[in-house]
């Protein structure tokens, strides 16, 4: 009989339990409410942060080079955030080769373009003022800006000094966000992110 025997519930238990449920329950529900009102300030903070990188990509890809200087070093500030995921590092590293693919082409196509030396037309009577010949490239009187592109292991000629800011800008931010990746893998995978 030593196991069948029944063990009578002390009734006093049942009381100090429902006394303590309503404090369990206000314990529960604000523990949903931190943790609510913390994924939405943490949404609230990448909302803004997208914002300002469409801001910065505007920039960086006006024409203006001032203003593509100001857009691009905005998007490395924007990179070095903790908001900012593999995906964006991704479209930040090809907003960086797209601008710098974008200056040194259209350099390099104007270099194709400008017409060849002018010479004088033999056909032609008269006294003319003699024509210089004008090498293509770089517009007379301007010299062009050499730029090495540490992202790329290349060095190209600029064909003004504010084109130069803006390819070294530009080859910055790749370079950085490069980094920035490397790093957040090093750290995921259990290195350290100096080596």
């Amino acid at each position: 009989m030593l196991g069948t025997q029944a063990v009578v519930a002390d009734p006093d238990w049942l009381r100090y339990a429902a006394s303590f449920a309503p404090l369990l329950a206000a314990i529960i529900a604000g523990w949903i409410a931190w943790r609510t009102l913390a994924e939405r300030r943490e949404a609230d903070r990448r909302d803004q942060w997208w914002k300002r990188t469409q801001w910065a990509i505007d920039l960086a890809m006006d024409r203006d080079f001032s203003r593509a200087v100001v857009g691009l070093v905005a998007l490395k500030h924007l990179a070095a955030s903790n908001l900012c995921t593999d995906e964006d590092y991704e479209l930040l590293d090809k907003i960086g080769g797209a601008k710098i693919d974008a200056l040194t082409l259209s350099a390099e196509s104007a270099r194709r373009a400008a017409p060849g030396p002018q010479l004088p037309d033999r056909g032609t009577a008269g006294p003319e003022a003699p024509r210089t010949a004008v090498p293509p490239g770089p517009a007379a009187g301007t010299a062009a800006v050499p730029v090495t592109l540490e992202s790329r292991g290349a060095r190209v000629l600029a064909s003004s000094a504010g084109m130069a800011k803006v390819l070294a800008e530009a080859d910055r931010l790749v370079s950085f966000v490069a980094s920035q990746r490397s790093r957040k893998k090093g750290t995921e995978t259990g290195g350290s992110p100096n080596g």
